[in-house]
């Protein structure tokens, strides 16, 4: 409305002024007397409109003052707690809520520090946006608002107390349903080895124990399968269950029977942090019961998103006698092969002889179906030397060797990797490879752990197996082509299977024979893997000198400490772990390596200490009677052995030894 009467006073203002230019130009007297008349009214409308001007400016500031003490009035008043902080969290100013939750009320909290006074995260509390606070028993939503004069930043911080929406959502979560699948590891041995008469009541027993863990439990328990339950129980009782390492395993392993099967469960458990559906939730769980099944059974698994727990696994897997299975992973494996445009073969980082020699066996197997393989080698190490320079002195194998750096022109779409001895991502000597190349295939005999592989085209993982050669040797015996291993192939198969099993006398089974009887069919020969396996005299001496400072814990437990920066270190530390079982009365034997990398631990078993379990503990892995672990860039041995031992003592103390 102002604007508007302003354009009309300006516009009678340049009609008075053209006017008087217009009698002027006919009489410079009239012309005159108008010009001054114009100044006069000019000179008087500035006056007035200046002074109505000023006025009603002073009389907004007086709107905007009433209204600024009405808010800060109402702010003070809110029930909602307030505070202004600056960036360094000094507080300039808060409202009564705020002083009746937080308030010191001895000294106050005006230009006092919030983190200092309440440990408040500032920082977090300005990055997140659903930043939740905790103050003695009350939890708080904090909400922040930035703002700033010409010289200061500050922080407007709103404080909602949402104790009671927390106390209903931690219910919530305490009440929300698990899901729990559960698989009898060894259904298949009853129904083929237990007569009928008595096969009904082993089942009927361990129906017995599940049903009556389910009713201890509070929880609901379904057969959907002659081997498989589904276990829906309360979330809040997953601690319970924890606590008592999943007692329900031992029970089950305590049915007896004639036939001395050993009766074990597989358990998996899904839990995560967010709010999952139930699809999503279900397949937590599954996920979970897959890790406890590759890892060779008798186990609880409790994954926490990617996160996971493990329990039991006393027992060592049992040999399955079904080929069924190998059968099958062959058929898949050699479509596979089939389809592809290039075949990379790839084992972990220093790889072993096992590594290696699974790697060949499948390269052989590549060449017989005419597709070209390449193996993935970094570096040349101590364990594999050998091998490598028996297999160079054929021409065949002197271009089947790439490095990382030259694998990554392979990898296309239709190329398919295998990894080979290892299912750990972290482990492998070409990690990135993995995201590059989307048909990938597993084969490894070590029980899951770590960041595993995921997304495979096909996986064969038996943690019952001696050996990857093993697993690899099984497959190739169901290739239709005849010639598909040669006596060099087969020697280096060989080789990784007396590796792994030091000359057939540990992890050994019925099925480790049986690949061994095939190989040697192929022209496989047990002195030339004897020779692959030979020391030379400064290996044989410092692996002597490991042994030398073996010290006895706990009565049977071996332990050594060495240090040695030599490229074969890590294989004197393992050779001399498998000397130690050779002392009577050792059940149990630990060497720590210290070298420039760090420190590492090679541990060994004859079957009564699971020592994967143990490693575990450290962050490592591996078998009942085969484990390692790793501790990049620590270089005081004695906080390996302390780490050790602690680890030994918290085995001991689970398991009641």
């Amino acid at each position: 409305m102002r604007d508007t009467k302003k354009e009309i006073v300006w516009l009678a203002v340049a009609a008075g002024l053209l006017l008087s230019t217009i009698l002027g130009l006919y009489n410079i007297a009239f012309g005159l007397i108008g010009a001054i008349i114009f100044i006069i009214l000019i000179i008087y409308y500035t006056k007035n409109t200046s002074f109505d001007e000023i006025k009603i400016d002073k009389a907004i500031d007086e709107i905007y003052s009433d209204l600024d003490q009405i808010n800060q009035e109402r702010m003070y008043e809110m029930p909602i707690a307030m505070a202004i902080v600056d960036s360094e969290g000094i507080i300039y100013w808060y409202n009564q809520s705020f002083g009746k939750a937080f308030k010191n009320e001895k000294e106050g909290l005006f230009k006092k520090s919030i983190v200092d006074e309440l440990e408040f995260n500032l920082s977090e509390a300005i990055k997140e946006e659903d930043f939740i606070f905790n103050y003695g028993e009350r939890d708080y939503g904090v909400v922040t608002n930035a703002f700033s004069d010409s010289v200061h930043s500050f922080e407007l911080l709103h404080f909602f107390d949402i104790t009671e929406q927390s106390k209903e959502r931690k219910l919530y979560r305490k009440n929300s349903p698990l899901f729990c699948y559960i698989v009898n590891d060894n259904y298949d041995e009853i129904i083929e080895k237990i007569p009928s008469h008595k096969r009904s009541a082993i089942l009927g027993k361990i129906d017995l124990k599940l049903n009556e863990w389910a009713k201890q439990l509070g929880s609901v328990i379904i057969e959907y399968e002659s081997d498989r339950y589904l276990m829906i129980f309360e979330r809040g009782k997953i601690c319970e269950l924890e606590k008592e390492n999943f007692k329900i395993l031992d029970e089950v392993r305590e049915i007896e029977n004639d036939e001395k099967i050993p009766i074990t469960l597989s358990i998996g458990i899904g839990i995560s942090e967010t709010i999952l559906g139930i699809v999503e939730s279900q397949d937590l769980s599954h996920s979970a019961l897959d890790i406890a099944l590759a890892r060779g059974g008798d186990q609880a698994v409790v994954r926490r998103d990617e996160k996971m727990s493990f329990y039991g696994g006393k027992t060592e897997a049992s040999e399955k006698r079904t080929k069924v299975k190998a059968r099958v992973k062959a058929y898949g494996l050699k479509e596979l092969i089939k389809e592809a445009d290039h075949v990379l073969l790839m084992g972990h980082s220093n790889p072993d002889m096992d590594c290696l020699g699974s790697a060949v066996g499948l390269l052989g197997a590549c060449k017989s179906l005419g597709k070209e393989g390449k193996i993935i080698i970094k570096e040349i190490n101590y364990s594999i030397k050998s091998l490598f320079d028996y297999l160079l002195e054929n021409e065949v194998y002197q271009d089947a060797f790439i490095t990382p750096k030259e694998a990554e022109s392979y990898g296309t779409k239709n190329t398919l990797l295998i990894v080979v001895d290892t299912q750990n991502v972290n482990y492998l000597e070409m990690p990135a490879l993995i995201d590059q190349i989307p048909k990938i295939v597993v084969i490894d005999h070590h029980r899951r752990s770590g960041k595993t592989i995921n997304n495979t085209l096909l996986s064969y993982t038996e943690a019952y197996a001696s050996s990857t050669c093993e697993l690899v040797t099984e497959l190739l015996q169901y290739f239709d082509e005849k010639n598909h291993v040669n006596q060099v192939e087969a020697n280096a198969l060989m080789a990784g299977i007396c590796m792994d099993t030091k000359m057939f006398t540990l992890k050994t089974g019925v099925r480790t024979f049986e690949a061994a009887s095939y190989l040697r069919r192929k022209g496989a020969d047990t002195i030339i893997s004897k020779i692959l396996l030979q020391d030379d005299l400064n290996t044989y001496t410092a692996k002597s000198d490991a042994v030398k400072n073996a010290k006895i814990y706990f009565d049977n437990v071996a332990i050594s400490m060495f240090e040695n920066n030599t490229d074969y270190g890590k294989v004197i530390a393992a050779q001399a772990a498998d000397e130690l079982l050779n002392i009577k009365g050792i059940i149990a034997s630990f060497i720590i390596l210290k070298n420039d990398e760090g420190l590492s631990i090679s541990a060994r078993s004859m079957g009564e200490v699971n020592v994967q379990l143990i490693l575990e503990k450290l962050g490592g892995g591996g078998h009942l009677a085969i484990a390692g672990a790793q501790f990049p860039g620590e270089k005081d041995l004695q906080v390996g052995i302390e780490l050790l031992l602690e680890a030994i003592n918290k085995y001991k103390k689970e398991n009641g030894a």
